[in-house]
């Protein structure tokens, strides 16, 4: 049985664990338009939120190995599509722009 700490613990565990990944893509993505490293710091400390909410989420007994390995997966993923997507917003631009000038030109 699980007791009434437990649950508080991982309902606050969960409501870390997003805001720590909100926290960190936000922060990521201020730095890299910003170009200032400062906010580089910020967006680990929140990264690190995510991660040690996540390693309390799966450290507990409650959740069965299915939960344990989507929230692994999950948390894998957080970590992964800011990189991504800055990638696919810069080359975007970057498309747009060169077609921009291809119908100047024309």
């Amino acid at each position: 049985m699980i007791s009434p700490y437990e649950v508080v613990a991982l309902l606050a565990a969960g409501f870390f664990y997003i805001l720590g990944a909100g926290g960190y893509t936000f922060f990521y993505t201020y730095k890299r338009l910003k170009g200032d490293g400062k906010y580089e710091y910020v967006a680990f400390a929140f990264m690190g939120l995510m991660l040690y909410c996540a390693y309390v989420m799966v450290s507990s007994p409650v959740f069965s190995s299915f939960w344990k390995g989507l929230l692994s997966f999950a948390t894998l993923g957080y970590l992964l599509i800011p990189h991504g997507m800055w990638w696919v917003v810069v080359r975007i631009h970057k498309f747009e722009e060169e077609e921009r000038k291809r119908s100047q030109t024309t």
